[in-house]
């Protein structure tokens, strides 16, 4: 019997991965705002609403923004997420994806993945999704222990995931991604390793294991200024952050990027597309939009959202053109996080800015201290950077304030 530690082959490149891992095409992410409950992480645009009539409200906004915005053909991926998109009852669940199948060809999408939690997620809804031509399902877990989910704010139990799962594979879901966080306050690298080791016996196809962060606005970062949590300790999280790499790749999975896994599944094409500055389309309240350097994102609030969806009006409730320089810093930023790294040549095409130049200073820095390797054109951290990733990727974030 396996727990997860059996090798396994990642899926192999194909014409439509090609096209994701070099940022070209348009992808398309929906945005489901509801949830059970307002989880104590959280900074998403998110609502805890279970009136099935402000869904109804929803699904008619979604179909006529979707209408008016999508005009780019078959995506490179779809991302339906939230929020929780697996809180609608069946029926609005179907109406979601055939709001979306209405303006594009799913069943011709290299990838369609749809967000899930346990609470909510049933082998009904993973049998819709699929009918509809979901390909892929990422299920927020997060840990676990019941005491860790209950300061989460987590509206499930350890069990209730397991069988969640059970339930996708059931409905026939052969790539299920898991999402776990680490660093929780208080806890030990003993116990995040039994987290480890329960995802790892669902056997997943994808994971997500990230650091818990303290976000501005959220239940968490208030209660750590006012004294009410103390934040782990910072060779705690590391310890942790090393052992999931280390046991992670003893069971296969490849660390295409800092806080994601890939195994049988491949890695995720719709967050790679971001991480590469890719074009992409955001539909529903707060979702964001980015074309050629121009970045919008949607009225957040679902019903202003909502009546300028319906009266046929743009739903963009801010926008920003993003300089040259400003826009190869991102490039550096997002790009480091990657395994392969950031193409300067690429990002000095697609910019205008001639970033082994401009970043020469912390380029060489950050070689020096031995945070960075450079081959040819190529930046990617090296083990020692991957500590500090943050840090060093934080530092090519001010493009606008000339060096000399």
């Amino acid at each position: 019997m396996t727990t997860g530690a059996a090798r396994r082959s990642v899926a192999p490149v194909t014409a439509n991965d090609a096209r994701a891992a070099s940022g070209a095409g348009t992808s398309l992410y929906v945005h489901v705002p509801f949830c059970v409950v307002k989880c104590g992480y959280c900074d998403f645009n998110s609502y805890v609403v279970d009136d099935r009539a402000v869904h109804d409200v929803f699904l008619d906004a979604l179909t006529a923004e979707l209408r008016r915005e999508w005009r780019h053909g078959t995506p490179v991926s779809v991302f339906v997420g939230g929020g929780t998109p697996s809180l609608l009852d069946p029926v609005r669940f179907a109406r979601l994806f055939a709001a979306i199948a209405e303006v594009v060809p799913l069943r011709e999408c290299a990838e369609v993945t749809v967000e899930a939690n346990p609470e909510s997620m049933t082998r009904e809804k993973a049998e819709i999704a699929r009918a509809a031509g979901v390909n892929r399902f990422s299920m927020g877990v997060q840990t676990f222990d019941p005491a860790r989910l209950r300061f989460l704010d987590r509206a499930h139990s350890a069990e209730r995931a397991e069988a969640a799962f059970a339930e996708l594979r059931a409905a026939g879901a052969a790539n299920v991604s898991v999402d776990l966080m680490f660093g929780i306050p208080g806890e030990t690298l003993a116990q995040w390793q039994a987290d480890l080791e329960r995802a790892l016996a669902l056997q997943p196809d994808h994971l997500s294991c990230y650091n818990l962060t303290f976000e501005p606005g959220t239940r968490l970062h208030h209660d750590l200024e006012h004294g009410r949590v103390v934040t782990n300790d910072e060779e705690a999280d590391r310890a942790m952050f090393v052992h999931t790499r280390e046991r992670l790749a003893a069971a296969g999975f490849v660390a295409y990027e800092i806080s994601n896994f890939a195994g049988r599944g491949g890695p995720c094409r719709h967050n790679d597309h971001y991480w590469l500055q890719g074009d992409y389309v955001g539909v529903g309240p707060g979702a964001s939009s980015h074309r050629a350097g121009q970045r919008w994102t949607n009225l957040k609030p679902v019903e202003a959202w909502a009546k300028a969806a319906l009266a046929g009006l743009p739903c963009a409730g801010s926008a920003e053109t993003l300089r040259p320089r400003q826009r190869a810093a991102e490039a550096i930023w997002l790009g480091l996080r990657r395994a392969d790294g950031v193409d300067l040549g690429v990002v000095a095409a697609r910019t205008g800015v001639a970033a082994q130049v401009w970043f020469a200073e912390d380029i060489a820095a950050h070689r020096r201290a031995g945070w960075i390797d450079v081959d040819g054109d190529v930046l990617s951290l090296t083990p020692a950077g991957l500590l500090l990733a943050d840090r060093v990727s934080g530092d090519y974030l001010a493009p606008g304030v000339p060096r000399r």
